[in-house]
């Protein structure tokens, strides 16, 4: 058989053959944004997770935490351990791992306005 001949019998045959995407078939490492309206909580403010990876938080009387974004010269670090009350827009944030497993929602506070409340 000539070659031509087979190749005119296969190159259809690859045409036809799905290829494979390059894109993910599931988002990986996702995380959506959600904004929700402004809000006041008090609560005592607390530092999580360990160096270099600590996050300020604002712990409520239900045991709901709220992350709070602040430098590390900020003036609210000096009230960690002490009862504060924050008013700002709270912000809903699901995270997806790269398996594909969702992470429980995690609650920030932002573009905030803090004060120290008495013990």
């Amino acid at each position: 058989m000539k070659p031509w001949i087979v190749f005119l019998f296969v190159y259809p045959l690859l045409l036809a053959y799905p290829m494979p995407s390059k894109e993910p078939s599931s988002p990986s490492g996702k995380e959506s944004i959600s904004a929700l309206p402004s809000i006041t909580v008090e609560g005592v403010l607390r530092l999580v997770g360990s160096e270099p990876f600590t996050r300020l938080a604002l712990m409520d009387p239900q045991q709901k935490i709220y992350y709070l974004e602040a430098g590390p010269r900020d003036p609210i670090r000096s009230y960690i351990g002490s009862p504060i009350k924050v008013e700002g827009l709270l912000v809903q944030k699901q995270v997806r791992l790269a398996d594909n497993r969702e992470m429980p929602d995690e609650w920030s506070i932002v573009k905030y306005k803090w004060e120290p409340l008495k013990k």
